[in-house]
This record gives C-alpha cells, structure tokens and sequence, in this order.
C-alpha cells in the first residue's frame, strides 16, 4: 500500500511553470539584452516533470511540454541551464554556453532523453547522472523554431 501512494503522489505531483503555452503571452523585446527564447516540444515521457531553466546558475524559469519562455541575458558568454527537477526525482542538466549580443534574438528547443528515463527506471537518481541530462536543448535558427513549435 505504502509504494502505491508514493507512485501515485510522483504521478500528480507537480511544481507550477513560468513557462505559457501562447507564445503572444511573452514579454516584449529588449533592446538592452538579449532575447533567449526557449520552447520544450511535447512527449509522454517526463510529461509531468518540469524542465527547471538556469542562465549563470540563477533560475530564471521553468517549462512543461508545449510550454515557452522567454527572458532577458547580458550580453557577452553566459550559461543557460536546462535541468530536472531534484524535487521529482529527475537529475541531471544539459549546459549550453552561448555569447550573446544585446537586442539580438536566441532560439533553443529542448525535448526529452529517453536514455535518461531508462537510466532512472533501472538505476534511479544516480542512473540518470550516469546517462546525461533528462532535456537536451540546443540552439536553433528562428525558422527551425517557428517549424518545430506545436511538435
């Protein structure tokens, strides 16, 4: 009885998201940083789980699939971060260094890493450290994100 509540606390536990599923809902262009425009494309796996958003190890978001978000880094070298959630027993992070321009646009699309579900069925938190981070992401043109929304 005690693993079926925990299984189904996993299954309706959640974390509320900055993220917004219209992409019209996000903030206008700045002139004085850059825009970092993130979108997560939608999947069953880590459905439930949020991807927690890093820039310089300050948390500046978290998205659901289907999910944007938007906001504003200095310019000149930065780390965006793109991690699971400690708190849904989802570890690890892909991290993408990028020099930004200020006023300038930048894309990313993050999806799911199957590998990592596996490794967290078969060896729980530290089977996901071992096989990567549970959302790559990587960074993409204007067009193959306009493409890849929706996806």
């Amino acid at each position: 009885m005690k693993k079926i509540l925990i299984i189904l606390f996993f299954l309706t536990y959640g974390c509320a998201s900055t993220g917004v599923k219209n992409e019209s809902q996000l903030a206008v262009d700045s002139k004085d940083m850059a825009n970092v425009y993130i979108y997560r494309q939608s999947g069953f796996l880590y459905g439930g789980v949020r991807a927690i958003i890093k820039l310089n190890n300050q948390e500046v978001g978290s998205i659901y699939p289907k999910d944007f978000l938007k906001f504003y880094a200095p310019a000149g070298g930065n780390t965006i971060t793109v991690g699971g959630d400690p708190l849904a027993l989802v570890f690890g992070k892909t991290n993408i260094q990028v020099n930004l321009e200020k006023g300038k646009n930048y894309y990313f699309i993050t999806g799911v890493n199957a590998s990592n579900v596996a490794g967290a069925v078969l060896g729980g938190a530290i089977g996901t450290a071992i096989i990567g981070g549970p959302f790559p992401s990587h960074q993409v043109t204007k067009e193959t994100f306009d493409r890849n929304k929706g996806k």
